[in-house]
């Protein structure tokens, strides 16, 4: 009997403190863009985990005696929304890391949207196995160019050429790029690589047998051969780790491009290329899974 009743105590005191705790917990306030089925289900897995609580909001902040702790906005339509100093510590997830960048808002870490080219040439460097190739880069930021130089170095089985451009006769500049080279590797900047250019850029590449490496999804769904992309679910697991090392170590961590990513091949084209390609999930084990900023 004495041995059940303490065991009873312990219980109702491990339960009182883990109410406790589960009381304290820091509030995330979570802002979406819009509300639709797939921003509603990303929502409720980071809503999903044990180490803070989440208060979802529609493109708005919460008024200030609503606000919670710590805030995530989510995609470049809320950039602006990270002015607000009234959190703790901000972070941006999904946004475009050259639009990001030309802000950099204070006391804000960023999970970006887009690739680094490290990996997209890797992959082009997996497509054909180390063999020497020439690969064309069109590109406006200036931002790209030491990684351009960087990319050089590491990666001498490649002669890489390296074109800036201007905002005047961009698909006549890009299309003297793919009549030079065997591939042409798209950039993050969408005043270059968009809606509106992917199609005489894919129709010039296709007249001129020059692979495209796209920045997006998208991209290869239109026509491009491959590109290198991270899921909801991997996005989702990073930005809760980014979080949770804010709230244990009270210090913001580097702005980064998600940790772990996969790769996305349209077989159709590479068929008609010519080209006998590795799964995807073979590409992906060829390239090198470091962690970048």
């Amino acid at each position: 009997m004495v041995k059940l009743l303490y065991g009873l105590v312990i219980t109702t005191l491990v339960l009182i403190s883990t109410l406790a705790y589960s009381d304290d917990k820091i509030i995330v306030d979570l802002i979406l863009p819009v509300k639709n089925n797939t921003l509603d289900v990303l929502s409720k897995k980071i809503t999903d985990n044990p180490y803070f609580t989440v208060h979802s909001y529609i493109n708005t902040l919460p008024e200030d005696d609503s606000k919670g702790d710590i805030l995530i906005i989510v995609s470049d339509k809320l950039l602006s929304l990270l002015s607000d100093n009234s959190y703790k510590a901000k972070f941006a997830l999904y946004v475009n890391s050259l639009t990001y960048r030309k802000k950099e808002p204070e006391h804000t870490a960023a999970l970006f949207s887009d690739q680094p080219l490290f990996r997209q040439v890797s992959l082009i460097e997996a497509i054909f196995n180390g063999k020497p190739i020439q690969l064309g880069i069109a590109y406006q930021n200036i931002s790209y160019e030491k990684i351009l130089d960087e990319l050089s170095n590491t990666f001498p089985s490649m002669k890489i050429n390296i074109k800036k451009i201007d905002n005047i006769n961009i698909i006549r500049s890009i299309n003297k790029v793919i009549q030079k080279n065997d591939v042409l590797l798209s950039t993050a900047e969408k005043n270059i690589y968009n809606s509106e250019t992917i199609r005489p850029i894919l129709l010039s590449s296709y007249r001129h047998q020059t692979l495209v490496i796209g920045p997006t999804e998208g991209f290869v769904n239109a026509g491009a051969l491959g590109t290198i992309l991270s899921t909801p679910d991997q996005y989702i697991l990073d930005i809760i780790e980014m979080v949770n090392q804010y709230i244990e170590n009270k210090t913001l961590p580097p702005s980064q491009y998600p940790s772990n990513f996969t790769v996305k091949i349209n077989y159709n084209v590479a068929e008609s290329l010519g080209l006998n390609l590795p799964t995807e999930e073979e590409l992906r084990i060829l390239i090198p899974n470091r962690r970048l900023e």
